[in-house]
């Protein structure tokens, strides 16, 4: 029997194969992957374009009145679209007229929003261009900026481009936004490129794909091409001949606009089984045997997992941990979290990230995240968490720390009685961690690994030799305890997760 839902990706079009493939198929092959039980179809808005592959190519790409006709006669009953559109313009309007002449044909037809629509987007699409702005401004000493030319509209959605400039304006992002056919002009872009004292200029387009206008009006060699106006006002001009359709946040960020769409047309059907929660869980210090039931249950439940990577391409350690209990159809999005002092950069992955949970959940998602040792305790965890409270139901699933799992392991007491008990983080200056041993009786000491010979030496200077343990890797198949002074002082380094324990009330 057919399937009765179909997917749909609605497009301006382009009659240039090369960045077709980099942008309009990236896009769409996005949105397939993440619903592939549905069948996928696709429409072009441009019938000039359409025409034009027809005689060149001899492909049918059909006009979306034509498509939804096709599938109502293919017996489809509910029908899922995403446009690619950039702005709520002409296009997308005359698209809008055509739905609403074939709505009656179908059980449903559930619409993703174009790129830029409410405020929210704007900050999102504003995020991407500081991002890219930022890599390609490589002397931050020289008066470098991003001019990003869109394709403006007459249509009263104009005024888009204006407030995506303002937006980013508001982060003081080196990048102005102008248009060729519309407001701000080359000439408004001019004033303030002038005005600011600018000497060289990334010329990229802010269209979907770079075809005609980016690779003609806007790089071409034409007099009256932006990069030739630009030369002649004396700018340096470098082109980056990139359609934004290529770059995987704006194919994540339509996929979202779909997802957020089917999540709000199942609420107002009141289907209770599309809401969903967001999940932050904690594995444990290493042993998969050591996560509580809790844990393995909401694993073996979510729909998705976000798993963390402190390195980009390299295997997440909570992810090894886990993957026992991790059923093959889980969806998980490895997600890099830079590790590093750079609070622009983490600031930046951590919207990001928490931007696509949101729009996860809101899709009728169950969403995990996973944590080495307790979600609250030295946890990336907790960031994404600031951000998402209050504006999509979170549930924390607590699970044993490093420094437990290492007392109870080695039967190491932490705190009986009236004894107090300190974490500190061994980031912090000598001095500090000197203070917190002398006037607590049991501390934990973490993050070591750098700084462990440092830590030795002050615990062997107060005397404490007899009263501590370090272990690296605890609970895991690599994990090594030490108790000798002397043998850690032949040490050359020692492994990141690496904690010292001490007790000056238990000595060995």
């Amino acid at each position: 029997m057919r399937n009765k839902d179909a997917l749909v990706v609605i497009s301006f079009g382009t009659s240039h194969m090369d960045t077709r493939k980099k942008t309009i198929e990236a896009c769409e092959n996005t949105i397939k992957k993440r619903f592939p039980e549905m069948d996928f179809y696709r429409a072009w808005t441009s019938k000039m374009i359409i025409k034009k592959l027809k005689k060149r190519d001899n492909e049918e790409i059909m006009y979306p009145d034509e498509l939804l006709e096709s599938l109502y006669l293919k017996g489809y009953k509910n029908i899922y679209i995403q446009s690619l559109h950039l702005i709520c313009g002409e296009e997308y309007h005359k698209f809008l007229d055509i739905i609403e002449k074939h709505k009656s044909k179908f059980d449903k037809i559930v619409l993703g929003r174009p790129l830029l629509t409410s405020l929210e987007d704007y900050d999102y699409i504003a995020d991407f261009i500081k991002n890219i702005s930022e890599k390609d401004i490589k002397n931050q000493e020289e008066k470098e900026a991003t001019l990003w030319m869109g394709h403006g509209s007459e249509h009263s959605a104009h005024s888009s481009y204006a407030a995506l400039d303002y937006r980013v304006r508001r982060q003081e992002t080196s990048a102005y936004i102008a248009t060729v056919e519309g407001h701000p002009s080359l000439e408004d872009a001019l004033y303030f490129l002038k005005k600011d004292k600018i000497k060289k200029l990334h010329l990229r387009p802010f269209l979907l794909v770079a075809g005609d206008h980016a690779k003609n009006d806007m790089a071409g060699e034409d007099k009256d091409s932006w990069r030739t106006v630009l030369e002649e006002e004396g700018f340096d001009v470098e082109i980056h001949l990139e359609g934004i359709g290529e770059f995987e946040y704006i194919q994540e960020k339509f996929l979202a606009n779909l997802e957020e769409a089917i999540y709000k047309s199942a609420e107002e059907k009141k289907d209770k089984s599309k809401l969903s929660k967001f999940y932050g869980i904690g594995v444990g210090p290493g042993d998969s045997e050591l996560l509580t039931l809790r844990a393995i249950k909401t694993l073996e439940e979510i729909d998705i997992l976000y798993v963390p990577q402190a390195k980009e391409n390299k295997k997440s350690t909570a992810q090894k941990i886990a993957q026992r209990y991790l059923k093959e159809s889980l969806d998980i999005k490895e997600r890099h979290f830079p590790m590093n002092y750079n609070i622009e950069e983490k600031n930046l992955a951590w919207d990001s990230i928490s931007y696509e949970i949101k729009k996860d959940v809101e899709s009728g998602k169950n969403v995990g995240f996973i944590t080495l040792g307790d979600p609250m305790v030295y946890s990336t965890y907790v960031y994404l968490l600031e951000r998402l409270i209050g504006k999509i139901e979170v549930e924390t699933i607590s699970g044993i720390n490093s420094f437990i799992d290492i007392a109870s392991a080695n039967n190491f007491p932490l705190a009986m009685d009236r004894e107090s008990l300190a974490v500190v983080s061994c980031t912090d200056n000598y001095e500090d961690i000197s203070e917190v041993i002398d006037r607590f009786d049991s501390v934990v000491l973490m993050k070591v690994y750098k700084n462990f010979k440092e830590i030795i030496k002050m615990i062997e200077d107060k005397n404490l030799q007899d009263c501590f343990i370090m272990v690296s890797n605890s609970s895991m198949d690599n994990e090594i305890v030490y108790r000798d002074v002397e043998d850690i002082k032949k040490l050359e380094k020692v492994a990141y997760f690496t904690t010292i324990l001490l007790n000056k009330k238990w000595k060995f």
